[in-house]
């Protein structure tokens, strides 16, 4: 799962998956909407045109936090973008991939960290609550 590029730069993938009982499109909408995003992002309001090479602010109570850009967008299947804190640190990729499956939809999230990655327990942490609050999103009740 980890490994060294040819220049040394340590780059980690973490992939996490759900099952939601909501069409692609809905898990779309919560993807890429600010009033939605904020449900499972931590408070953070995901901004963007959600165009390639465009700019992504999360946003918490109107101040930037995290900036980044989109890099793929196929609507309702895939959606990657990059994410850093500052402009001196290491971007976190972050890719969702949707997939239409019986009684809703499979989400896949594949988090790609270099430099300082995070061990697996860390990134769990981190990301699986985010999993969780989705499909909480999606699935309320």
């Amino acid at each position: 799962m980890g490994g060294s590029s040819p220049r040394g730069v340590t780059c980690v993938a973490h992939v996490f998956t759900a099952h939601v009982r909501a069409d692609p499109g809905l898990v779309w909408t919560a993807l890429t909407g600010p009033g939605q995003s904020a449900a499972y992002l931590y408070g953070l309001a995901a901004h963007s045109t959600w165009t390639p090479g465009d700019l992504v602010e999360l946003r918490l109570g109107g101040r930037v936090e995290l900036t980044g850009r989109v890099l793929c967008v196929q609507d309702r299947e895939r959606l990657s973008y990059l994410l850093r804190s500052g402009p001196g640190d290491p971007p976190v990729y972050l890719t969702w991939l949707l997939r239409a499956a019986p009684g809703g939809c499979a989400v896949r999230l594949e988090v790609d960290e270099v430099e300082n990655p995070d061990s697996a327990e860390d990134a769990e942490d981190v990301w699986l609550p985010v999993l969780a609050a989705l499909q909480l999103l999606l699935n309320p009740g």
